[in-house]
């Protein structure tokens, strides 16, 4: 599955400084597209809004599409997991000709899912006009359908469709919002907004259906690997859950607003929480060109090697450069980190302000970039988890952050405004020290867990 990091890292290599510009700029879709289109164009629509609509109105459509991200995120988190599990398995096997009929099942599930509960929710319990009522619910199926393409991305490589499909899509919700915003309000504001969504979503599947043009054949196969991939099922639905349950959580403290009935949210958190959240993306951004990309050629090395017959020398030689490849990229990836942290800290008040926002989001924004910058290597420890295939330590990483987030954002929420944010900020850290400590108690023992801690016929 790291195969567009390899074609994004031939990019990069290429002796100019365009083509690095443009291997990164490439990195950022592909690793980080569909939240980062989601938050620029939610504030960028938002401060272009206030001067068109009036505030409940700008509030409405701001709800609807965080939550359609939100839900959307949470739906379809399963799904995408079980997915990606199978799709990597099939390109181990190359064996690619089921993925078309994989994508369109998957399709049709999260679609499924997405409907049982946006239906009655746009239905029957928010307060809303029906035309805002229905874009709403059509938004939060393309948004899930962003989301299940994000998992076949990886496999592509075609990595400048990806880009444009995020770029046109951008521009054309910006756009298209701005344009139907005056004459049809909150409405129109959605339906521009949701036409930009629906282009980056039929872009990727364009996409998707071109590099694996193979006929349409047993679309719901994958529902079986629900049941081998159990644990992968739950990470999906427990870290997405883990993501979004801090804000869930201050959508019902003090400060908190109602809007259209049923939609309460926190303005002052969610708003300094999105912000907080872009610092991740050159992180992401290297980690996808340089760190998986490197783990990737030692870990087949490992394995190919073993498979051929190795002598016990080359083993522990290829196990140390895979301790040395996850020793330096995640070092790497921390410095790279903490520095954005520390300007983003620095910079704080003067981007909020920029944003519109007001003094209380400051410290809030101060607190989710410190968690951000631990929920990268969170993050980092979790892919290098997945890739050996340690499924069970895995959900207990995503169990931990999900009850750790819970917990620590309810204890902290009665210290007061200052201290929210923190809750998420301890989280991060702990989920990330039991990861590391996970991980590394496994991988400095693989040869032995290779040979005999994985081999049922010694058990």
């Amino acid at each position: 599955m790291a195969g567009i990091g390899f074609a994004l890292r031939h990019l990069a290599r290429q002796d100019t400084l365009s083509a690095g510009v443009r291997a990164y700029s490439h990195a950022f879709a592909v690793s980080s597209g569909p939240w980062l289109a989601t938050v620029l164009l939610l504030g960028g629509v938002e401060l272009l809004g206030r001067g068109m609509l009036e505030g409940e109105e700008l509030q409405r459509f701001s709800l609807v599409v965080i939550y359609g991200f939100a839900f959307s995120l949470v739906v379809s988190g399963p799904v995408v997991l079980v997915v990606t599990r199978r799709l990597a398995d099939q390109i181990y096997a190359k064996d690619v000709a089921g993925v078309p009929g994989m994508f369109l099942g998957a399709l049709v599930l999260i679609f499924g899912a997405e409907a049982a509960l946006g239906i009655p929710f746009y239905g029957f319990l928010v307060d809303m006009p029906p035309g805002e009522r229905i874009l709403a619910l059509v938004g939060f199926l393309v948004i899930g359908g962003i989301w299940i393409a994000s998992a076949f991305m990886s496999a592509l490589k075609s990595f400048g469709t990806i880009s444009a499909a995020f770029a046109v899509g951008s521009a054309v919700a910006f756009a298209g919002a701005k344009l139907l915003a005056p004459g049809f309000g909150a409405a129109g504001m959605l339906a521009g907004f949701i036409a930009g969504m629906a282009i980056i979503f039929f872009g990727l599947a364009a996409r998707i259906f071109a590099e694996y043009p193979h006929a349409v054949d047993r679309p719901f196969a994958f529902l079986a690997d629900f049941r081998r991939y159990w644990e992968f099922a739950l990470v999906g639905l427990l870290y997405n859950a883990a993501i979004w349950v801090d804000k869930w959580i201050m959508w019902f403290a003090p400060g908190r607003v109602v809007v259209a009935g049923a939609m309460p949210a926190h303005p002052a958190y969610d708003g300094a929480m999105f912000l907080a959240y872009l610092t991740i993306v050159p992180a992401m951004a290297v980690f996808l060109i340089s760190v998986e990309t490197q783990l990737f050629e030692r870990y087949l090395r490992f394995y190919r090697d073993i498979q051929n017959h190795a002598t016990a020398s080359e083993i522990w030689r290829n196990h140390r450069a895979i301790l040395r490849v996850i020793g330096e990229g995640l070092r790497n990836l921390a410095v790279l980190q903490a520095t954005v942290c520390y300007l983003a800290i620095l910079v704080a008040p003067g981007l909020i302000g920029l944003a519109r926002g007001g003094i209380e989001m400051v410290s809030v924004f101060r607190f989710g970039v410190l968690g951000a910058m631990f929920h990268v290597l969170l993050l980092s420890a979790m892919v290098v988890i997945s890739y050996f295939d340690l499924r069970r330590v895995l959900l207990s990483v995503a169990a931990l952050f999900l009850l750790l987030n819970a917990g620590l954002t309810l204890g902290t929420l009665w210290l007061g405004l200052g201290y929210h944010g923190y809750g998420y900020l301890l989280a991060t850290l702990l989920s990330s020290i039991y990861a590391y400590s996970a991980a590394a108690s496994r991988i400095l023992r693989l040869p032995y867990m290779t040979f005999v801690g994985n081999n049922r016929g010694l058990r």
